[in-house]
């Protein structure tokens, strides 16, 4: 399984942190491995309930537990309760972590296991390769990216770790759930992403006793209280800081997301409007490149900014019915004529069909003289206000949940296409505002670019008739054609 080009590093951080962490369960005394909130959430599935959610702060090595329960389950033999485990996170590297922390494990319980190896499952039609550890006991522990179909006929323990960020969680909560019926379990396991996700309704089903199963809810202060600061300090990653600093240091990274992501508290009909799990898979390190424009139909995006806000040029070469970023522009405090500059290079050097470009404000006269250069047809100015963010975002949203658009692997891209959050007002109807912190000017160019891709292409041409009309036969030249871009200009 090939882990993205971009991420390599976070594994390598990873690995570390587990040599870390394994180095300093060797310095503790037997029976405090685990601390108090981990164990406990092991001792709610030692009793054998079938269904556990477990809402969650961030930061607080629950997934950890979950790998040590896993390991004692698929190394128990069956007449001791043991049984396969199946983790499903929402990316591949979610599994590698996952099951590399289980090898750790059972090294530490001094399990017999084979080396790491990985499998092959059908999934959606497709093959899904994942990651297994197989035990003396015949059973095994297989981490698995999230593919609702990959836990078909399946049976044993279930870990869906991040629910609330998996792309299709209730086509995944619906095949987990059936195995319950052949007996095992199933655990659910996220931070917060909006009070609208299905993880928070599953929740609510089980607090209110409108599903079976039992709930666990963990917050950062709580895991504080439970000593997570005194294991962080133990494995060197506290960077010196007191507790108090350290505790402050966490806050203050997640600012005003610090109840979702820290406290438990789902926002008020919110959310990253895009998937975190269906933009990781539309990530490709051959996007952005554009020396791999291959001379296809383009589509522009241009969110349009002078000084607070960052100027923002994407340009799309569509291939086949996917969308490949080719150029990305953005330089912030750049002059009008330094952004003029770089559009005109891109229509310059691209068959450009259109241009989307943000019409609000000093977009004005941008605009105006896009068209006077370029045409009405080809330069199609919006204002990002009301329904018309509304209709740009679903335009983008539809492009990353059909996987119909290729992205480079940017963090700074990422961030800014996830800080775009969907807002429900008292009427029912959804609003679409920026985190407060990001302004999203990389969200509405690529935003603009999908909602210009969305008007069908159609070309035409024409043919000259001299004064006594068409002679049966006759025929326009090709090199005499003209489109509806007002002849071969910008066409190559």
């Amino acid at each position: 399984m090939q882990l993205r080009d971009q991420s390599r590093a976070a594994v390598a951080e990873k690995a570390r942190e587990r040599e870390q962490a394994e180095a300093a369960f060797a310095r503790l005394p037997p029976g405090d491995l685990l601390l108090k909130y981990q164990a406990s959430a092991m001792a709610l599935l030692k009793t054998g309930v079938s269904l556990l959610a477990i809402e969650k702060s961030r930061r607080i090595g629950l997934t950890w537990a979950l790998a040590a329960y896993a390991v004692l389950k698929a190394a128990a033999q069956r007449s001791s309760g043991g049984m396969n485990a199946w983790y499903m996170g929402y990316d591949q590297e979610m599994a590698r972590e996952f099951i590399d922390v289980c090898a750790m494990w059972a090294r530490a319980f001094g399990m017999a296991a084979e080396a790491v190896d990985e499998e092959v499952l059908d999934g959606d039609g497709e093959k899904v390769q994942a990651f297994r550890l197989r035990f003396a006991s015949g059973f095994k522990i297989v981490a698995l990216p999230s593919v609702p179909r990959a836990l078909r006929g399946k049976q044993g323990l279930v870990i869906i770790d991040e629910a609330a960020f998996h792309r299709e969680l209730a086509e995944v909560l619906k095949a987990a759930i059936a195995l319950l019926m052949w007996g095992g379990q199933v655990v659910v396991v996220s931070t917060h992403n909006g009070i609208s996700n299905p993880f928070n309704l599953l929740i609510d089903d089980i607090r209110t006793g409108k599903r079976k199963g039992a709930h666990l809810t963990i917050t950062f202060n709580e895991a504080i209280e439970d000593g997570l600061y005194e294991r962080v300090k133990l494995t060197n990653r506290h960077r010196g800081m007191t507790k108090e600093e350290w505790i402050a240091d966490v806050r203050d990274t997640y600012g005003d997301n610090a109840g979702e992501e820290l406290d438990c508290i789902p926002k008020q009909g919110s959310g990253s409007w895009l998937d975190p799990a269906a933009l990781a898979a539309c990530e490709h390190p051959d996007a952005g490149k554009p020396e791999l424009y291959a001379g296809g139909l383009f589509y522009v995006g241009r969110d349009v900014a002078r000084r607070r806000d960052l100027p923002v040029i994407h340009g799309f070469e569509e291939v086949g019915d996917v969308l490949w970023m080719r150029d990305r522009w953005l330089e912030r405090g750049a002059t009008f004529r330094a952004q003029d500059d770089a559009f005109d290079a891109i229509v310059r050097d691209r068959r450009l069909v259109a241009a989307w470009v943000d019409q609000t404000g000093m977009g004005e006269k941008v605009v105006e003289d896009l068209q006077l250069r370029y045409g009405t047809t080809r330069i199609v100015g919006q204002l990002l206000t009301g329904p018309s963010r509304l209709d740009l975002a679903i335009a983008l949203k539809e492009r990353v949940e059909t996987c119909r658009i290729r992205l480079p692997p940017v963090p700074a891209l990422r961030t800014d296409l996830r800080a775009i959050k969907q807002q429900g007002s008292v009427g029912g109807a959804i609003r679409i505002v920026d985190d407060g912190e990001v302004h999203a000017d990389e969200f509405w160019a690529s935003a603009l670019a999908c909602r210009a891709a969305s008007n069908p292409y159609q070309p035409y041409d024409y043919r000259g008739v001299g004064r006594g009309g068409p002679r049966p036969g006759d025929r326009q030249s090709d090199q005499a054609s003209r489109s509806r871009y007002g002849g071969r200009r910008g066409m190559h």
